[in-house]
């Protein structure tokens, strides 16, 4: 990967899931943003072979462990060293500590999926590479 993808995904990512943050609680912080970078560069590290069904599980399963690991450490830093108080889910179940839950570790796997195919997208429109696209199982043609 060269220094222009790297910026050119996590910068998407980093956009991307701000916006999913202000459109569904009306606000997101730095934090969010960089989590979202992270993730999408992983994202786009695994995603870089033809799709199987194997292997998307796989790439959603691993990007949500990352995501969940990722979120404990900001938030144990943000929210409980910090004070920032950005997010709890102490009220929701299978929580640890407030800082992460099952609920949302199975809303980064299905997120995932979007990241999927957000990376998909850029490939195949920003970077011209020929994509096997796990929806079509079909050579995505581009103009260069």
């Amino acid at each position: 990967l060269n220094i222009f993808r790297i910026m050119l995904i996590f910068t998407a990512g980093g956009f991307a899931y701000g916006l999913i943050e202000v459109s569904a609680r009306g606000f997101t912080h730095i934090s969010m943003g960089i989590l979202g970078g992270a993730a999408m560069c992983l994202i786009h590290m695994l995603n870089r072979l033809p799709h199987t069904p194997l292997r998307l599980f796989k790439t959603l399963a691993i990007s949500a462990l990352f995501i969940t690991v990722c979120e404990y450490i900001t938030g144990e830093i943000v929210n409980v060293q910090m004070g920032l108080q950005i997010w709890d889910y102490s009220m929701l179940p299978m929580n640890i500590d407030g800082q992460v839950c099952l609920p949302f570790t199975l809303l980064w796997f299905a997120l995932s999926a979007v990241g999927v195919m957000f990376d998909d997208f850029l490939r195949i429109r920003l970077m011209h590479e020929k994509r096997i696209l796990f929806y079509t199982n079909k050579k995505e043609q581009t103009a260069a």
